[in-house]
């Protein structure tokens, strides 16, 4: 069964001119737009203003995450300033359907078609508290109620997808919006934070996919 993991690749500024660490940068972009093809890349995105790269891979075995970077150019040029973590994902359709049925809700989830549309993109990452007021099965309903929510937003293209870490209580998803205050207006809605908003935590990238970047460095390279 092929294992999901999120990745997040930062870059140190070693003293490297410029015009030479766009190019590694091109190469390296535009390695992992070959594995987007290649379907070991499902999804790779460049940090707007940050030297970071995350995204999300498809491998068979854990042990694949020890070399699975060491071809691309930014690692065999850099080395130790490159600095990759990795987070165990589940599709998320999984964990609703489970939490569903631990809460006694009859519903099952098959993973979404990814629709895509134009618009800003936001990498979110939700992480929920307990709240020493609800009892467990309180936890599995608001859960069922969110897994419902969220995968209605992802078959209208407002998710573009996510996914449960594996083991924590945290959501990590990528949206598609027309402008900021969609972002806002959206997180609040959440039936989670309606009911826990105090017990739940939400960080914010602005990302872009990775092959606008790509196209973005060649122009930089040509000193466009």
């Amino acid at each position: 069964m092929p294992l999901l993991y999120f990745f997040e690749t930062s870059v140190e500024h070693g003293g490297m001119p410029p015009k030479d660490l766009y190019k590694l940068w091109a190469e390296h972009a535009k390695s992992s737009c070959k594995w987007n093809d290649e379907q070991f890349m499902k999804y790779s995105f460049k940090v707007a203003g940050e030297r970071t790269v995350v995204g999300v891979i498809s491998v068979e075995s854990p042990g694949v995450l020890d070399t699975c970077f060491d071809d691309f150019p930014l690692p065999q040029a850099l080395g130790d300033q490159i600095h990759t973590r990795f987070t165990p994902l589940r599709q998320y359709e999984g964990f609703a359907s489970d939490v569903s049925e631990r809460a006694g809700i009859d519903a099952k989830y098959e993973e979404e078609k990814v629709v895509s549309k134009e618009g800003i993109l936001y990498l979110l990452t939700f992480t929920v508290e307990y709240d020493p007021a609800m009892t467990q099965n309180d936890l599995l309903q608001v859960w069922a109620e969110e897994g419902r929510a969220a995968l209605k937003a992802k078959k209208s293209g407002v998710v573009l997808d996510l996914w449960k870490v594996v083991a924590e209580r945290k959501v990590i998803a990528v949206v598609c919006v027309e402008n900021p205050a969609e972002a806002d207006r959206m997180s609040l809605d959440l039936p989670i934070m309606k009911k826990m908003g105090d017990r739940v935590h939400v960080e914010c990238k602005s990302i872009r996919p990775i092959e606008k970047w790509f196209e973005d460095l060649k122009s930089l390279q040509n000193g466009q």
